[in-house]
């Protein structure tokens, strides 16, 4: 059961948005209705200036990939952040986190190289995975290409997206990199499950919301993982995973969310590992909060401070 104390801190700019959420359609959306309503709650902003924007297509697992880059203003070569969007595997696009990218750009002073990977529940696991790591090492590869210093390379991510940034992190240090110089994990979703373990679990009742709750969860989970045991997936299991030697990280959990718990229990589990770790909660704010910092400003002050210290790490 959601606890009412936890939701009451909910920044009241948001609580229109909340309201709105909890009214229950009498018919179920569909999916591309639902792909709707979530590039219609994360539009484009293109008042969030950056120097330049690139899109190409790269070489994917299974025919070519999207990628769009961001450029900050400034002479190069510039550091690579490689972004993964979220949606729960099965939403969004490089539009939707169109907003969270610019300001990515513009407040890190780095690159930042978008990925538009294949979705469930048409494409499921472990599509997107595979899609991101390969995005990642052409990244490492090709930065030079387009003014990155492969050097210099980071992974950033929301939601899904945060999950398949601690992901590819974790399989470079398996399969021999590319070497990274930090990671930015906004709102991740580090435990897919199921089962949920006790602690898990109840975090996750207890912040349940409007927004995103523990069944939306269940449903984004069951519709990119279709044989249940691929959830189970060892190369999955971040909190039991030997995370030692992963490069400088920030966690950033929004307060008003079912994934809070677990983002915290991840910090921790990198501090006790050895590896440099920000805990960067954002109090008051609900799930999407970095991507939606030109629509409400309660969130920007929260998205700019994560930006700015993920631009402080890649270029230590």
């Amino acid at each position: 059961m959601s606890d009412p104390a936890l939701l009451s801190r909910l920044h009241p700019e948001f609580a229109p948005l909340f309201q709105q959420f909890a009214q229950v359609p009498e018919t179920p959306p569909t999916l591309d209705e639902n792909r709707a309503m979530y590039r219609a709650l994360q539009p484009v902003a293109p008042q969030i200036a950056v120097s330049e924007i690139r899109n190409e297509s790269i070489p994917g697992p299974a025919g070519p990939l999207k990628v769009r880059h961001y450029i900050p203003a400034g002479k190069g070569p510039f550091p690579v952040i490689v972004h993964f969007h979220g949606g729960g595997f099965i939403l969004g696009d490089l539009d939707t986190h169109d907003a969270q990218c610019r300001l990515l750009c513009r407040e890190s002073g780095c690159i930042v190289t978008a990925v538009d990977y294949r979705l469930g529940p048409e494409h499921p696991y472990p599509a997107a995975h595979d899609d991101c790591f390969t995005a990642l090492r052409w990244a490492g590869a090709k930065a030079t290409t387009f003014g990155g210093d492969a050097g210099r390379i980071g992974l950033a991510g929301d939601s899904a997206g945060g999950h398949l940034a601690l992901y590819c992190a974790l399989r470079a240090k398996r399969q021999g990199g590319p070497v990274l110089k930090a990671i930015l994990a906004i709102v991740p979703g580090v435990v897919m499950g199921p089962p949920l373990t006790d602690e898990i679990a109840a975090g996750r009742t207890s912040r349940e919301n409007p927004l995103l709750s523990c069944q939306g969860m269940d449903d984004f989970v069951a519709a990119y993982f279709q044989d249940v045991s691929d959830a189970s997936d060892p190369a999955l299991n971040f909190l039991g995973a030997d995370v030692s030697g992963l490069p400088p990280t920030i966690i950033a959990p929004a307060e008003i969310d079912v994934l809070h718990d677990e983002g915290v229990a991840m910090a921790e589990h990198l501090r006790t590992s050895g590896v440099p770790t920000e805990l960067m909660v954002a109090e008051g704010m609900p799930h999407i909060y970095f991507s939606v910092p030109h629509v409400f400003s309660a969130a920007a002050p929260y998205a700019t401070r994560a930006a700015q210290a993920m631009g402080r790490l890649m270029k230590a």
